[in-house]
């Protein structure tokens, strides 16, 4: 196989085949985008040279791979930009139905001039054969120009909805659609030049040379495509593992309030733990932070003067101080809360979390979390359990309680 092909196949086949899992029940613009593809893993495929001499071997029209080829490179198109109408929120209308007529016109005279034009057998590229014809010559512009035509409607789509998209992937993926598209212009523009100049008999470079062109500029086109449609996707996938992953973090801290507060936590649907990673971590830190609210009222100025001096002891300083003492005073304050000890203080010790953002506050937490159950952790609960005036506390460790 050729190098183009080895580059290309997978490119088109791996989402092709990837999206017919869940095909019947996605939604059109999910549907659409798979006929794109399809329709280019069918152009690449039947494009390969050994598929194609057995195809022209078995149905006897000479080069009439080359025709199947181009079909289903202009189905392609037309889907792109159904594609693209619908991810920038434009429904059918009469639009689409333009679109399928230039489609049927376009297929129409491809195939009228394919029937009339000279054609090689063999390995021979239809590109550059060497017997020209005006036929020939209009076969190449049909396709081209309609393939233009396509391209310049999703580039200028993609362009005024990606100027007014908000900041994310979406406007990224428009903005790579863009560029898609204007490098396929590039690459019809080089490749009308090349029949052009071929077709008025001026001298020109090889033919290898310039289907070589052409087909670099066509990989490039359709790599950045691809990129453009998986983007969305990918950027999804990462905020869920990263989600996932802070939830992970955040258990220990959560588990630990939850022992004390067990009715702030609202149970959940097992399809929502399972799929949805933001909506838990959301929930998590909601959780985290009713449990710590309602915590306070065991903790006061006091607490957390006592836990700052226990844990200089043991040589913690700075940014590991702050985490480690408010690390001791939920464990303290959990601790409290489960022995049912009287309130002690009448002031208030505010915790770290008040005021930061969301992002700031999942940080803290699991700063606060990777510390709970640390035996420096456990020590100072517990030096403040037995300093704390009439008030019998049981002891509880981290590690106790997340098991």
């Amino acid at each position: 196989m050729r190098p183009i092909d080895l580059a290309l196949l997978p490119v088109v086949w791996i989402p092709t085949l990837w999206s017919l899992r869940k095909l019947r029940d996605a939604p059109r613009r999910t549907r659409v985008l798979w006929g794109v593809w399809a329709s280019w893993a069918v152009s690449m495929t039947v494009g390969v040279p050994w598929i194609r001499r057995a195809i022209d071997a078995a149905t006897g029209i000479a080069s009439g791979t080359n025709l199947l080829v181009q079909l289903s490179g202009l189905a392609a198109i037309a889907l792109m930009v159904e594609f693209v109408r619908a991810m920038t929120g434009r429904s059918q209308d009469r639009t689409s139905r333009l679109n399928l007529a230039g489609l049927a016109f376009a297929a129409a005279a491809l195939t009228a001039a394919f029937s009339v034009m000279p054609r090689p057998d063999g390995d021979v590229d239809l590109l550059t054969y060497s017997d020209r014809s005006w036929a020939g010559y209009l076969y190449w512009m049909v396709l081209t120009a309609y393939t233009a035509v396509g391209l310049t409607a999703s580039a200028v789509l993609c362009w005024v909805h990606g100027r007014h998209a908000t900041p994310g992937p979406v406007r990224t993926s428009l903005w790579l659609m863009r560029a898609s598209s204007v490098t396929g212009v590039v690459y019809l523009a080089h490749r009308a030049y090349y029949l052009t100049v071929r077709q008025m008999r001026w001298s020109i470079g090889e033919p290898a040379a310039v289907a070589g062109t052409t087909q670099v500029l066509l990989a490039f086109t359709m790599l950045l495509f691809a990129v453009a449609v998986i983007w969305p996707s990918a950027a999804e996938h990462r905020e869920k593992t990263t989600a996932a992953r802070h939830v992970r973090r955040l258990k220990p801290l959560w588990q630990l309030l939850q022992q004390a507060t067990p009715e702030v936590a609202l149970p959940l649907p097992e399809e929502v733990r399972r799929h949805n990673p933001r909506l838990r971590l959301y929930r998590q830190v909601i959780e985290i932070r009713d449990s710590m609210l309602a915590l306070e009222c065991h903790l006061g100025p006091a607490h957390a003067m006592a836990a700052e001096e226990e844990l200089r002891v043991v040589g913690l300083s700075g940014e590991r101080l702050t985490v480690a003492v408010e690390a001791a005073l939920l464990t303290y304050a959990v601790a409290a809360e489960l022995s049912g000890s009287e309130i002690q203080s009448s002031e208030r010790c505010r915790l770290r979390a008040d005021g930061l953002d969301l992002d700031a506050e999942i940080a803290w937490f699991a700063e606060v979390a990777a510390k709970v159950g640390a035996p420096e952790v456990d020590a100072a609960a517990e030096r403040l359990r037995k300093s704390s005036p009439g008030a019998h506390v049981g002891e509880v460790s981290g590690e106790d309680l997340i098991g």
